[in-house]
């Protein structure tokens, strides 16, 4: 099937994630890691989804609550002819808030590495908006690159949501704020959603939710491992472990062996001690202070906050800083 006439589908060919190479790296480290990409295979996107839902993960319906309450002023930075370029974009889900208000935008750039999701999203999106031309990008948009095809007569917003700049480590969080910088004009600007610090109650019951589905989408890289390599490596011998940690400022979720294992993959042999954790995800939490003073280091100045009456979330918007 031919792709509508509005519509721009570029592949630039990112690196892509080798499963079974890096989880042995990651496997023979000390400690043991699994990088959380590795999350979302069918199952995971699915339990994700679902995480969503849940009455104590708050970040998804907090962060779509701030933009409704704030769809003017979002909509006021967009001059005509305007560019929305979304990091991460996913199933644009939350996106759609601000392209159902927002007249001053004329072209969409959703970018993800994901070519599958990304393709399926993108049709979708230009059949629902006839007037805007869509240009998406498969890319690493954590890497330098260029937008082709981006004829504009006004500015470009980022937005870079999902509070999934947490997932990144700091370091690579200023790499990634330095590229945004420098894609930016004086007129551009971006909007990042981020997970402020609060009692960390509310974050550990946020990863540790009553009816298990964070214990069972960390699990199931367990699931994935065994799958994979066609090795006896059984979720029951694994449990969910996640905790805030407050020295670091992050949410760590960890896989806990609940016995000494050892498994071969692809001729290397992986022992598990039991008690021993495998680090699977880590997300930061800033407050208002933290998350400008990096961004200040990275050549970006704070401009506008709009934060949820309880103080859970933040949506920040940054310019390049001029001078």
């Amino acid at each position: 099937m031919e792709a509508p006439e509005n519509l721009r589908i570029v592949d630039m060919k990112p690196k892509v994630a080798q499963f079974r190479e890096e989880i042995i790296v990651g496997l023979l480290k000390t400690p043991k890691e699994i990088s959380p990409k590795f999350f979302y295979d069918r199952t995971g996107s699915v339990l994700f989804d679902r995480i969503t839902e849940l009455e104590e993960y708050y970040p998804t319906r907090t962060e779509r609550m701030i933009l409704r309450n704030n769809i003017d002023d979002i909509c006021s930075l967009f001059q005509d002819g305007s560019a929305l370029v979304e990091y991460g974009s996913g199933g644009s889900s939350k996106t759609t808030e601000i392209l159902d208000h927002c007249s001053g935008i004329s072209t969409y750039v959703p970018l993800d590495i994901s070519a599958a999701q990304l393709e399926e999203t993108a049709k979708r999106l230009s059949e629902r908006y006839h007037h805007l031309k869509i240009v998406a990008l498969c890319v690493d948009y954590t890497t330098k690159f260029e937008i082709p095809f981006l004829h504009l007569t006004g500015n470009i917003i980022a937005l870079f949501l999902g509070s999934t700049i947490g997932n990144f480590e700091p370091e690579d969080a200023s790499a990634f704020l330095w590229n945004v910088m420098d894609m930016l004009g004086p007129e551009d600007g971006v909007i990042i959603g981020v997970d402020l610090k609060k009692d960390p109650a509310i974050l550990e019951a946020a990863y540790n939710d009553s009816k298990g589905i964070t214990a069972r989408f960390n699990l199931n890289l367990i699931t994935r491992i065994a799958k994979e390599f066609g090795v006896g490596l059984d979720t029951d011998d694994f449990r969910h472990v996640a905790f805030y940690n407050r020295k670091m400022g992050r949410i760590e979720m960890h896989l806990e062996a609940l016995k000494d294992m050892e498994v071969t993959l692809d001729r290397n042999v992986i022992k598990f001690r039991k008690g021993e954790l495998i680090q699977t995800e880590n997300s930061y939490k800033y407050d208002q202070v933290e998350f400008e003073k990096m961004a200040n280091r990275n050549g970006l100045s704070l401009e506008k906050a709009w934060k949820d009456p309880r103080g859970y979330f933040g949506l920040f918007f940054l310019r390049k800083t001029q001078g």
